[in-house]
C-alpha cells in the first residue's frame, strides 16, 4: 500500500483519536463520511478500515456486514493484502463469518468459512467457526433433543406430583416402583438432551473433517 507523501489534516485528526474508542471511531466516520470519501484512496481506505473494525468491536453486525464488503472488494480492486502488518483481506473475511454467525445467518457464516479454509488451510480459526456454523445448523436434531428433555422433565414432575398426593396415600407399597419410574424417566431426559446435541457436534465435526479431505485431495 502506498504511503501520500503527506497526511491530510482530516486523516491526522482522525487517525489521532484511541483505536479503542471504538464508539468515537464511529460517530466521527458516520458524520465526516461524504468529506472522508472525497480523501487519498489510501487516506479513505485506512479509515474505513478502522471504522468498520470499530463497528465489529461493539457488536453492530448487521451494519458491520453491510460495509465490511467495502473493505474486501477495495483490498483485491487495489492489491492490499497488507495494513499495518497484519493480512486484512482474511481478518476482514474472518469478521464477516463472525459477524453472519453472530446474527443467526449460519449459511453465510458457513459458506465463507469454507473460502476461508480453502484460501487459508493452516489457520484452525475458520474451522472452529465452521464447526460452530455446522452445529447450530443441526435445528431438527438439537430441537428434538430439547423437546424431549422437556417431556421427560415434566412428566418426572407429574410422577412426583402423583406420587406425593396418591401413591403415598393409597398405595404406599407402590411407592419404590414409582421413584424408580421418576428416575427412568428424568434420566431419559437428560441422555435425549445430550444424545442430540452430541450428534449434533459429532456431525459438525466431520463435516468439517470432510470437507479438509475434500481441499487436500485438490491441492494434491
Amino acid at each position: 500500500m502506498d504511503r501520500p507523501n503527506h497526511y491530510s489534516p482530516l486523516y491526522r485528526n482522525l487517525a489521532a483519536i484511541d483505536p479503542k474508542d471504538h464508539q468515537r471511531i464511529i460517530r466521527e466516520y458516520e458524520y465526516l463520511e461524504q468529506q472522508i470519501g472525497q480523501l487519498d484512496p489510501d487516506e479513505y481506505f485506512k479509515l474505513t478500515v478502522w471504522y468498520v473494525d470499530a463497528l465489529f468491536a461493539t457488536g453492530a453486525h448487521r451494519r458491520h456486514l453491510l460495509m465490511v464488503d467495502l473493505v474486501i472488494f477495495a483490498s483485491i480492486d487495489r492489491n492490499i493484502q497488507f495494513l499495518d502488518g497484519k493480512d486484512i483481506y482474511q481478518r476482514m473475511l474472518f469478521r464477516k463469518a463472525a459477524s453472519a454467525y453472530r446474527i443467526l445467518d449460519y449459511g453465510l457464516c458457513a459458506h465463507i468459512c469454507r473460502e476461508l479454509i480453502r484460501m487459508y488451510p493452516a489457520d484452525p480459526s475458520a474451522r472452529q467457526l465452521l464447526q460452530r456454523a455446522l452445529f447450530q445448523q443441526k435445528k431438527p436434531t438439537l430441537q428434538f433433543g430439547r423437546a424431549a428433555a422437556i417431556f421427560c422433565f415434566l412428566l418426572t414432575a407429574l410422577v412426583i406430583v402423583i406420587d406425593l398426593l396418591v401413591v403415598k396415600n393409597f398405595y404406599p407399597a407402590e411407592h419404590q416402583a414409582v421413584i424408580w419410574i421418576r428416575n427412568c424417566v428424568f434420566f431419559a431426559g437428560v441422555l435425549l438432551f445430550a444424545g442430540a446435541y452430541g450428534l449434533a457436534f459429532y456431525r459438525s465435526r466431520r463435516g468439517v473433517q470432510q470437507y479438509l479431505k475434500t481441499i487436500k485431495s485438490k491441492t494434491v
